[in-house]
């Protein structure tokens, strides 16, 4: 729980930084460090009450829920619900056949529609029953897509399965996963998907800043034409230390001449990707976006009403091992 102060603090600035146009999201699988059954008594199950309370005070637009989060019981999971901790899962449902929680959740930023959808991990328990994720997002998402510019899966499931379910479907734009055994993983592109994830348990805040204009999201025009120009530098300094080697080697004609060839094909790129974005021809444009990964560290500026949670928490801790 060390770094939900400065998680807290984190999404405060970025909201302050973009004039509110945020949208707060969790992949799940946040309360408990592990999948089990844990009762109200245990040190796990105290630790992650009071890491929901935290949750609710951040003020988050969507939570899927992860097989983790139900370690402690669906009805633990609704009441954490009820407190303002937006959960969602289009597979999950009570024993009765209802939905647990809600498929989607809607946003609307700018005149821009996002629906953000949850899918939780298979798992198997008594209070609760996961249905087949591909299954129940078959007819969510065509219907979603008529209705909405921007579809966000949020999946509490491993990278494999997460980058296996997107690749089913066309329609997600962007897809989060909560893969527990990972660590930050950058956006790649699967099928029409960008498929990220920001490593658990508080270390890194997540920044995906998109550029929407309707069309499938890739790398920013500019962004390809700094690497491009990297590449020429060093292809530069690579050759002004072939010829200001004094040996003269066959090998060193071979190399030279290798390179002269790389530059000659790296400087057409360029010259076409700066042509383009000078024409205004916006037909062909990706929607463009930059991601970052702020990591969490201890900065002093803590939140008195999170802090006073995470001590309460321990103190309850020590006293139940002291019994």
């Amino acid at each position: 729980m060390g770094g939900l102060s400065e998680k807290a603090n984190s999404l405060s600035n970025i909201r302050k930084n973009n004039g509110g146009r945020v949208i707060g999201v969790d992949a799940g699988n946040l309360l408990f460090p592990r999948k089990g059954h844990y009762f109200p008594d245990s040190a796990e199950f105290i630790n992650a009450t009071a890491v929901a309370e935290i949750y609710s005070l951040l003020e988050l637009d969507a939570v899927a829920v992860g097989v983790n989060d139900l370690s402690g019981g669906l009805d633990f999971l609704q009441e954490t619900e009820n407190r303002g901790l937006p959960w969602v899962s289009a597979n999950l449902y009570s024993n009765d056949g209802t939905p647990a929680f809600p498929p989607y959740i809607s946003k609307t930023l700018d005149g821009l529609s996002v629906a953000i959808v949850g899918i939780t991990g298979p798992s198997h328990s008594g209070d609760f029953i996961i249905k087949d994720g591909a299954e129940v997002i078959a007819d969510l998402l065509p219907a979603l897509a008529q209705v909405t510019d921007l579809i966000v899966l949020l999946s509490a499931m491993p990278i494999a399965d997460t980058v296996s379910l997107v690749e089913q479907f066309s329609h997600v734009n962007v897809a989060i996963a909560a893969d527990n055994s990972k660590d930050n993983i950058p956006p790649f592109l699967s099928g029409t998907a960008l498929v990220t994830q920001t490593a658990n348990r508080g270390r890194y805040q997540g920044v995906m800043s998109v550029n929407w204009n309707g069309n499938p999201l890739g790398i920013s025009p500019t962004s390809d034409l700094l690497k491009l120009r990297k590449r020429v530098k060093s292809i530069d300094l690579r050759l002004h230390r072939l010829q200001t080697n004094p040996k003269d080697v066959p090998s060193k004609v071979e190399k030279s001449r290798q390179l002269k060839e790389q530059r000659s094909k790296l400087i057409e790129q360029i010259d076409g990707l700066e042509k383009k974005m000078k024409s205004g021809d916006k037909k062909n444009e990706v929607s463009t976006y930059e991601n970052r990964f702020l990591p969490l560290t201890s900065t002093g500026r803590t939140d008195p009403q999170i802090d006073l949670i995470i001590r309460d928490a321990k103190k309850r801790i020590v006293a139940r091992r002291s019994q």
